[in-house]
């Protein structure tokens, strides 16, 4: 087949045609991502409009290769991970059951709520505001937190054991994550399973919705016990049934808990007032922060994009740059550590971020932002969205850099506010500052309610 001619794209050789296929499927070797148009253009010493028409005008063809590229890898990790997803069900099935059981005998505890994460060793911040509103109101929380990645095989399952045996007698448990021990019995009703889930909306698709997340040959279940799953509008609803195959009624649209700071005007003049105590300089500044999602597995996460963002720190007069990138990103650069995620969200004029949920955090804010994704094609072919990125997020979204500097100016100087609204009234119409007493009316009600 002549490609250039099928194509209708003659004026171009058909070698550079192809040529410029092979590098678009082709992976930077150091970094593990696709190469990007300018860099196309810098190894085949052509203008970057030449490379980014080639490249749309063939993109069926490429797009198709990349699919196939995508499904022959998971192909190849299968091998690999089908032993270790054998293991946790088996061990959801047989030892943890057990350990169950044997709590059973202990006196239930009705005032007892653990907090549950096994992807750090600290209570997660979005755990944080809930478990201060409970304790406030007389309940006994206990902190069952460890980083499995770290504790090792008798470390895990001494960890795993143990909060069986207090799950049996709590009256609530409280998770932001996957946590495999939680769905690994037949629970009481008198316990009450409420899944806060780390993130905002409905964005990338994960759980059920994409094999990245819920391997075929992990046999038993990571959403069983659920009892409540707090989601931040009705119209995220049908994502999180279908990412965690709930039962009707079990997702509820009560907001999530750590979002209720962006209403405090008290907290955001205490960040502005840290911020400016570790970083004065910055007063004369506006504040642009990049907040990107993670690429590929959690145990080998990597960044794409950020390259580009420090090159256009260079090119703003009179903004400074964050970047903070994905914690799962092993050494991955961490501006102003001095204040945390949150802080800087109600601190900063502007975000960029790529498929973060962080954006709907931020459009509580009613403050620009940008969708910067240099890599679109290749994330959606490989997860794919809940939404159309391009058609419903209210703001730009960029995959070409020499558009970045001029999309963050036109998105900083006049924003559609009125779109902004209607994507805030979309997504996070739960979320109105009463989040954390409405969980928490949940978990205190609960046994009320019979």
């Amino acid at each position: 087949m002549i490609v250039s001619q099928y194509f209708g794209i003659e004026e171009y050789p058909e070698q550079l045609v192809r040529r410029i296929i092979r590098h678009r499927l082709r992976k930077n070797a150091d970094e593990g991502r696709y190469l990007m148009i300018r860099e196309i253009a810098e190894l085949e010493n052509v203008p970057e409009s030449d490379v980014r028409r080639i490249i749309l005008k063939t993109a069926p063809l490429w797009r198709r290769a990349m699919r196939d590229s995508f499904r022959a890898a998971r192909k190849g990790s299968v091998k690999k991970s089908a032993g270790k997803e054998w293991l946790k069900s088996l061990l959801q099935a047989t030892a943890l059951p057990v350990f169950y059981n044997i709590g059973l005998f202990g006196k239930y505890d009705k005032k007892l709520i653990l907090f549950a994460d096994s992807n750090t060793d600290a209570l997660p911040a979005d755990m944080q505001p809930l478990f201060d509103e409970l304790k406030r109101r007389g309940f006994r929380c206990k902190v069952c937190c460890r980083d499995v990645s770290r504790a090792g095989v008798v470390g895990t399952l001494k960890y795993m054991c143990g909060f069986m045996l207090k799950y049996a007698r709590a009256r609530g448990v409280v998770v932001c994550n996957y946590f495999l021990p939680v769905n690994a019995c037949k629970k009481l009703r008198r316990t009450r399973v409420v899944q806060l889930w780390h993130s905002c909306g409905a964005f990338k698709k994960f759980g059920y919705s994409t094999p990245n997340d819920v391997s075929r040959h992990f046999k038993g279940s990571v959403s069983a016990n659920f009892d409540v799953v707090t989601v931040s509008s009705p119209a995220c609803i049908p994502a999180f049934e279908e990412a965690f195959r709930l039962k009707k009624g079990t997702a509820r649209a009560v907001g999530v808990c750590r979002t209720d700071v962006f209403f405090d005007k008290e907290y955001e003049a205490a960040c502005r007032k840290k911020l400016y105590a570790n970083y004065p300089e910055l007063r004369e500044k506006k504040l642009l922060l990049y907040l990107p999602t993670f690429r590929g597995d959690p145990s080998h996460a990597a960044s794409t994009g950020h390259e580009a963002i420090e090159r256009l720190s260079a090119e703003l007069d009179g903004w400074f740059t964050a970047v903070r990138l994905h914690p799962r990103v092993k050494n991955g650069r961490t501006d102003l550590p001095e204040l945390t995620t949150n802080e800087l969200l109600v601190c900063a004029d502007m975000l960029i971020t790529d498929y973060s949920s962080a954006v709907f955090e931020y459009a509580l804010l009613e403050r620009p932002m940008l969708l910067w994704c240099p890599d679109l094609a290749e994330y959606t072919a490989e997860r794919d969205f809940y939404l159309d990125i391009t058609r419903d997020m209210p703001c730009a979204v960029v995959t070409d850099e020499s558009e970045l500097k001029n999309a963050v100016l036109r998105e900083s100087e006049g924003f559609d506010r009125e779109r902004y609204r209607a994507f805030k009234e979309k997504y996070m119409s739960a979320c109105d500052g009463n989040s954390v007493k409405r969980v928490a009316d949940l978990l205190d009600c609960h046994g009320k309610e019979r």
